[in-house]
């Protein structure tokens, strides 16, 4: 499956986050275990790490994951540079399709900034 191109506008200095529930082919939940999922801020492919995405599993059954970029991750963005962020699915599962250890990207796009008035 190709990861989903899905462009974010991020305020600088405030707690950014969404919910997403992962499916499969079918459009049926994923059950998404002790699954991993990883997702940063770079300005491109192979550029220093910018700022790091937390992501939990709220609702594991029914495939639903939380991904955040808090207060002190957007605060580390600056409005005038381009951006790009990726999150990736890390299986931890027996076997079947995916396998365990399989890495899948899921969502991917640029990241604008738009600065802060206020001072933080």
């Amino acid at each position: 499956m190709a990861a989903a191109k899905h462009d974010i506008t991020v305020g600088r200095g405030e707690d950014f986050g969404f919910t997403l529930t992962i499916t499969d082919n079918s459009d049926v939940v994923v059950d998404l275990g002790n699954d991993l999922f990883k997702a940063e801020v770079r300005r491109g492919a192979g550029k220093p790490l910018v700022a790091t995405f937390s992501c939990t599993i709220s609702d594991a059954e029914n495939g639903v994951v939380s991904v955040r970029l808090p207060q002190e991750e957007t605060l580390k963005l600056d409005g005038n540079a381009r951006y790009k962020w990726d999150l990736y699915r890390i299986v931890d599962g027996d076997e079947g399709d995916p396998a365990e250890g399989d890495t899948i990207r899921l969502l991917y796009g640029d990241l604008k900034v738009e600065n802060n008035i206020t001072d933080f």
